[in-house]
């Protein structure tokens, strides 16, 4: 009887492509992983702008009211 290859490449070949949809997942999760970093910084950035003109209106608001 001959020995046929075909078990040993139909393997290697299911490990590969196991292999690649691990790395494929991988960077997947590490560019949505860099996209919600940049996100969060954005909120963050303008929570702090919109915090500095709510403060502004509140100060100029009690201004006019201690005024009278």
């Amino acid at each position: 009887m001959k020995k046929t290859l075909i078990g040993p490449i139909l393997t290697v070949i299911v490990l590969l492509l196991i292999g690649g949809m691990f790395v494929y997942f991988y960077m997947s999760l590490n560019r949505l992983e860099k996209q919600l970093t940049a996100i969060n910084t954005a909120i963050s950035e303008d929570s702090g702008k919109i915090t500095a003109i709510v403060n502004f209106f509140n100060s100029n608001a009690n201004a006019q009211t201690n005024k009278k």
